[in-house]
């Protein structure tokens, strides 16, 4: 068993101590759920879903406060207003990564939700299997603004703040990095929903249809920027802000269903292959890969395939044979003619070039460089196939640019 999946521990992220909790399964033993608490949650206020949702599927779960909440060390206030997207590009990789986390369910709740979105659209992770949304938010809205509002009164002259003390180590550090944040008049212009377009895995979304927080507008975003064939919903009568506590039968029994058809990736094999260098792997190592990308789909269908998810991950991690063994399945489903052919025959050529400067052929590998250049879009601001092409553009610069050094 990894020895971080202990009961409690501290780690390290983004130059903060922050606590952590464990149930279940090691990540080398199965799927992992993360959980993203909410805006003034921790470990413990979790209570018992974590075990619930353990017993239900057999994952294991791995849950940490946020720095200033629970006993994770405190921040620094005011927040920046782009706190949410701070943790989800800054902190939660190394989250992952320090847990040794292999095949993931991001599980956010209000905040955490907002934050597992941003993960999902912002970072090409092959290990995150699927994204599950309780109570997101994506915009502000008047009636949430005065439920936050509302909150602020109950921490300065009700009992909120002896409520959270039970919780959190410094309350007030806890709640105003929250609350301020909300409350200041910059952050009425909020607005991270052009991430959705960009998740790159299945998403169920909760919500309770009397949440004060935020309105079934914040669902419809979901449904209508992933698309249908990737997000399910559940709307839960009787229900406000915390669905997995209020209703927490039909909201495990959700997430069951939801998890059943996820399938984890492969880990990364056990080499690089570079051809007269080292060993080539078995006969149809990568099948069960290249068979997630069907003929017949769509390209957004085929975005979210295993098959250009694992190939996304071996391009970034140094595995440029096996990129292109999983990523060509992918090129010959996509429709002929199409800008997402023409990608992701870009992102083959790129991973070919940097096979052949490898194999020190940087000739080869500097034609490469420019057919790579050629598929690629060159709108700055263009997104293809999940991917931001400025990105892309930027794998393209510096293989050129080694491949320079080379010659």
């Amino acid at each position: 068993m990894n020895a971080a999946w202990s009961a409690t521990g501290q780690l390290q992220a983004a130059g903060k101590t922050l606590e952590y909790a464990c149930i279940g399964a090691p990540p080398n033993e199965a799927p992992t759920f993360v959980l993203l608490h909410e805006g003034l949650g921790c470990i413990k206020l979790w209570r018992d879903f974590p075990l619930k949702l353990n017993k239900a599927t057999g994952f294991g779960v791995l849950m940490y406060s946020r720095a200033g909440y629970g006993h994770s060390q405190t921040v620094s206030l005011p927040r920046p207003l782009d706190y949410m997207t701070r943790e989800a590009i800054d902190t939660l990789p190394e989250v992952l990564n320090n847990i040794g986390v292999q095949n993931a369910v991001l599980v956010g709740h209000s905040d955490g939700a907002t934050i597992a979105a941003i993960y999902t659209g912002s970072i090409v992770d092959a290990r995150v299997m699927g994204t599950v949304l309780i109570a997101p938010h994506f915009f502000t809205e008047t009636a949430g603004l005065q439920a936050i509002l509302d909150a602020r009164d109950a921490f300065d002259h009700g009992n909120l703040r002896d409520r959270l003390a039970k919780y959190h180590q410094d309350p007030d550090n806890a709640f105003r990095g929250w609350n301020d944040s909300w409350l200041n008049p910059e952050f009425k212009t909020w607005n991270v929903t052009n991430v959705l377009e960009r998740i790159q895995t299945p998403v169920l979304t909760i919500q309770g249809q009397d949440d004060p927080y935020g309105s079934l507008a914040q669902v419809d975003a979901v449904t209508e920027r992933v698309g249908q064939t990737w997000a399910e919903a559940l709307v839960l009568k009787n229900c406000q802000h915390a669905p997995h506590l209020e209703h927490s039968v039909k909201v495990i029994t959700a997430i069951t269903e939801f998890c059943k058809p996820l399938k984890p990736l492969h880990d990364f094999p056990t080499h690089a292959y570079i051809p007269g260098v080292n060993k080539r792997h078995p006969e149809a190592a990568f099948e069960t890969l290249r068979r997630t990308a069907v003929v017949g789909y769509s390209a957004d269908q085929l975005a979210q395939c295993q098959a250009y998810r694992a190939g996304l991950q071996f391009l970034q991690n140094g595995y440029y044979w096996e990129a292109h063994e999983v990523l060509e399945p992918v090129w010959m489903a996509l429709a002929k003619d199409s800008v997402e052919k023409a990608f992701v025959q870009g992102l083959i050529q790129l991973a070919n070039g940097q096979l052949k400067l490898l194999m020190n052929r940087p000739k080869a590998a500097q034609r490469l460089v420019g057919k790579s250049r050629a598929l690629i879009p060159a709108d700055p601001k263009r997104h293809v196939m999940t991917l931001d092409v400025r990105k892309v553009h930027r794998w393209i610069d510096a293989l050129e640019d080694s491949v320079n050094l080379a010659l």
